[in-house]
C-alpha cells in the first residue's frame, strides 16, 4: 500500500487522494479471482461536528483498459462481511505482481472523524483471504 504521507487526510467536498495497492503472489498457485476489498467503520465525529447527510465517501479504481476512473465499493459498517458474499476479482498468476490505483474522496455532506480503511485480499473462488489484511490510516475533517 502506498500513499503520500502513509495515510489519507481528506476534507469534506475536497479533492480525492490517490493511493496504490501492490499485489504480489509468491504462492505456489495462481489466483483466478483475487479481489481487493475496502471497508471502514462508521465515523464518529468530535463534539460539535456536524453529522453527515450524504453517502460520505466515493472510492474509485483506475481502469487501465479505458484510461478512466470507475466507482468501486467501500463498505462502511462496524461488522465483518462474510467472505462468501464477495464476488469478482481479477487473475494473479503465481509469482506475478499487479499494481492497482485507487482514489478516495469525502463528499461535502459526509461525516468527519478518523478510522482506518481495512484493505482485504479475497480469493473469491475459495471464499478465503489470500493474505492478511492491511490498514490504511484515514481521517476526514
Amino acid at each position: 500500500m502506498d500513499t503520500r504521507g502513509g495515510r489519507l487526510s481528506l476534507v469534506r467536498g475536497g479533492a480525492a487522494q490517490e493511493f496504490t495497492v501492490t499485489l504480489r503472489n509468491g504462492n505456489s498457485a495462481d489466483h483466478r479471482h483475487l479481489l481487493v476489498a475496502f471497508q471502514m467503520e462508521v465515523l464518529v465525529g468530535e463534539p460539535g461536528d456536524r453529522p453527515g447527510s450524504g453517502p460520505g465517501f466515493l472510492l474509485e479504481r483506475f481502469d487501465q483498459a479505458s484510461g478512466a476512473w470507475r466507482p468501486d465499493e467501500l463498505r462502511v459498517a462496524n461488522d465483518a462481511r462474510p467472505l462468501s458474499l464477495y464476488t469478482g476479482g481479477g487473475p494473479l498468476a503465481r509469482e506475478a505482481v499487479r499494481v492497482e490505483r485507487y482514489r478516495l474522496r469525502a463528499t461535502a455532506g459526509g461525516p468527519t472523524g478518523s478510522t482506518p480503511v481495512v484493505v482485504s485480499f479475497i480469493d473469491t473462488d475459495t471464499d478465503r483471504e489470500a493474505a492478511a489484511h492491511v490498514l490504511l490510516g484515514h481521517s476526514t475533517g
